[in-house]
């Protein structure tokens, strides 16, 4: 599983699964699913990250670990 902050983009991506995506399917507004062929949900994507959370709050790491704070301010 990988977490990808777009800074140009605005946009959080967690990746569920290496593989690439057959289509995507927008759940709600600024919420994209992406699914395999078979239907699994692969990656998720929310855009306007920013505008819907702050990202201060976000931390990535292997847990219990150290953890990685990343600089999440779009502007």
């Amino acid at each position: 599983m990988n977490i990808a902050y777009l800074k140009d983009m605005d946009s959080l991506y967690i990746e569920l699964s290496p593989e690439n995506p057959a289509h995507a399917w927008e759940a709600h507004a600024g919420l994209v699913l992406n699914m395999s062929a078979d239907g699994r949900v692969v990656g998720i994507e929310i855009e306007r990250a920013s505008q819907q959370t702050d990202l201060r709050a976000l931390r990535v790491g292997d847990f219990p670990g150290e953890v990685v704070v990343v600089d999440g301010s779009a502007h």
